[in-house]
């Protein structure tokens, strides 16, 4: 029996687009079964300062540190126990066309490149070494768009707009992905393309 909006996605049976938490009617929104649902603020990395992602019911899972320097800027996400997942660490003085992702040791966990530019879509390209290569379909300047693996769908990233306070990323991840690592590449994707306005 078919699950609505869980599993892995057929190509033109994507999980359909996600509501925010529900704030009239008070009660949260329900998330459908095999998705992790993240809550993440708009323009991280203008920040310059740590803050949590919360899951769905609202507790933080990981958490950020970000830090700008003149040259530099530094992002860290780290669970809440405090070890380092993965981190990025890049200049800020020009546009870039790809960013690194790092594991804690080092290693390159993904590099972010931007692959195509229109008047309303941009397409980033997500390499994994060693591993499948990711890519995006929507439109990231309204942050509605989707991350697929071989035409599938591993994540939703919808900007939810908010008139009493900042907006947010609603990021839906199926069961089973590397939920912080697609949460570092959201954030680096924000980054990209607020520089490139």
């Amino acid at each position: 029996m078919p699950r609505r909006g869980g599993g892995l996605a057929r190509p033109g049976g994507m999980i359909e687009p996600m509501a925010a938490p529900a704030e009239q009617s008070g009660a949260p929104s329900e998330t459908p079964a095999g998705i992790n649902r993240y809550i993440m603020r708009q323009r991280i990395f203008a920040l310059g300062q740590d803050f949590d992602i919360h899951n769905a019911a609202g507790q933080p899972v990981f958490k950020i540190e970000g830090k700008v320097r003149v040259i530099k800027e530094s992002l860290k996400f780290r669970d809440m126990q405090g070890n380092l997942l993965y981190k990025l660490d890049e200049k800020v003085l020009r546009i870039r066309k790809s960013f690194d992702i790092l594991k804690a040791d080092g290693q390159v966990a993904a590099r972010v490149h931007k692959a195509l530019f229109d008047p309303l879509h941009e397409r980033f390209t997500i390499e994994i070494p060693g591993g499948e290569n990711m890519t995006t379909v929507g439109k990231i300047i309204w942050a509605q768009y989707d991350i697929l693996r071989n035409q599938q769908q591993v994540a939703k990233i919808s900007k939810q707009f908010s008139w009493v306070g900042r907006d947010e990323y609603v990021v839906d991840v199926l069961l089973g992905e590397n939920d912080c690592l697609l949460l570092a590449v959201t954030v680096v994707i924000d980054m990209m393309v607020s520089k490139g306005k």
